[in-house]
This record gives C-alpha cells, structure tokens and sequence, in this order.
C-alpha cells in the first residue's frame, strides 16, 4: 500500500523519517500488506496576469499594490492550496487579485501548468509525465506552427554535442524535439513522443539524454515541462498537490488610462489578452 505524505515544512520527508513511520506502522499490518512512504506528486501553477488600478482613488505606488497582491496569492497559496483535497480555482484567484486593494479595477489573469522529471543520463529510456489534468485542444492541429501547449526546457542528447534540445507538440497528439538554428526550430524528430490532451498524460520514448540545461540560470537536475490546462480550475488527483509558483508566475500592476466622460473615451486604450 503506498501511502502519500505532505510535512508540514518543506516538500518531502527524508529517507530516515519514511523508515520510522513504517516501523511504527507495522504492528498494525494486515496480513502481507506493508505500507510503501512515497512522496506527494506536486503540479505547479504558473499564472501571467495583468492588473490595472486607479491611480487617482489611492496613494499607493504600481510596485506597493503589486507586492500587496503577491501577498494576497501567497496567502491563498498556502492556506488554501498545497494540500491533497484543494482544488486551484480559478475564479477564486482573480477575486482575491481584486480584492487586494479597493483601487484595483481589473486583472486579466493566465493559467499555466508545469511539471518536471528526472531523466537518466547516458542511456536511452523512455518517460511518462502525468498532469492528471485535460489540456487544450480546441481542434485537431491547435497551433501546430507556434509549438502546440507544450514547452520544455532544454537538454543534450547522445550524438550531438553542439545543440541544445527542446520539446513541444503538433496539435495532433505527437511529441516533437528540436533545436534552434539562428532562432529557427529545426525538428531532429517529430514523434518524439504522445501527449493525451483528454488525459493530461505525456510520455517520451527512447530519449537518450546525455546532459540537462541549466535552468533561471541555476544547475538542474529536472527537466520542465510546461502546458495549458484546458481548464483554468485545476485538480489534483490522487497524490497530488497542486501550487502557485509564484516566483515564476508574472505580474503587473499599471495605473489605467482609460477617460470617460468625453467624446474621446476609450479612443487609444489598449487591454490585454486574455488566452
């Protein structure tokens, strides 16, 4: 029986403290039946949003509103989220944007989705990635050109030295690895792998990892993989924990622009994208 466990500090046990609760445990075993400790599956949430306030009703500067809503989603993140049975919603989220300060007016908020794995360097082997999420779809082929919903970040392989590789989808359910010649994708194979956008579930084949890029520029060990939900409520499954990155996600805070009142209201004004 494999038993999942979240501590209330930090991100995983250690070896020693999974070997005790087992011990503990035993004299409870039914039968054959031993407890297995594993680590909780943990899919990150990156959110891009775009918060525009009135500037003219409060005192308080871009950068202040902009470090009160970073509090406001930290809160949210560890009261709410980082537990086995908390749903990510999305409407949520925007509220307690909004509800931040009284000068904010509106937030156009994005949802992203990343998880990593460990590769084995030097062999060739084959990985599975679970989001346990659906991804977005809308039609056969979906932004095949701009690289699918999927991105990566970059590795070697075994043979090629000189290129880094990356990962990202045709829209039609096949994996494809490439590298950049001059800023230009240039595919060394096409079917690298599935992704089942009903399913969330990514699996590489027959990848011959030989080195890991480094990542915000700090060594790593992992490789990420990033993609868009289909839905903007996410939920975890199992022994999963869904989180904010907050420190990855992207936030900005402008005063608006917008003057009614006059026949030249709304000429000029610009919004944000909201996909």
């Amino acid at each position: 029986v494999k038993i999942a466990i979240k501590p209330k500090s930090g991100s995983v046990l250690t070896q020693t403290t999974k070997n005790d609760i087992v011990t503990q445990l035993a004299p409870y075993n039914v039968g054959s039946v031993k407890p297995d400790i594993v680590d909780p599956e943990t899919t990150s949430i990156l959110i891009t949003s775009a918060i525009k306030f009135d500037a003219k009703s409060t005192t308080k500067t871009a950068d202040t509103i902009k470090s009160d809503i970073i509090n406001s989603i930290s809160n949210y993140n560890t009261n709410t989220l980082q537990q086995f049975d908390s749903i990510f919603r999305y409407s949520k989220l925007t509220g307690i944007i909004d509800d931040t300060d009284p000068s904010i007016l509106s937030n156009i908020t994005t949802v992203k989705m990343r998880k990593d794995f460990t590769p084995t360097l030097g062999s060739s082997n084959a990985y599975s990635i679970y989001f346990r999420n659906a991804l977005y779809n809308p039609h056969s082929g979906h932004n095949s050109a701009g690289g699918g919903i999927l991105s990566s970040t970059g590795f070697k392989i075994a043979g090629d030295t000189i290129n880094e590789h990356f990962l990202d989808d045709d829209g039609q359910g096949n994996v494809r690895r490439y590298y950049l010649v001059s800023g230009v994708k240039t595919y060394a194979n096409a079917t690298q792998g599935t992704i089942d956008y009903d399913t969330g579930s990514i699996t590489l084949s027959s990848l011959a990892i030989s080195s890991i890029s480094n990542i915000r520029g700090a060594a790593s060990t992992v490789i990420e993989l990033t993609v868009t939900p289909a839905s903007n409520d996410i939920i975890p499954v199992r022994d999963q924990i869904v989180e904010i990155d907050i420190s990855n996600s992207s936030i900005s805070v402008t005063a608006d622009t917008f003057v009614g009142g006059s026949s030249e209201a709304g000429i000029g004004y610009s919004t944000t994208s909201s996909y």
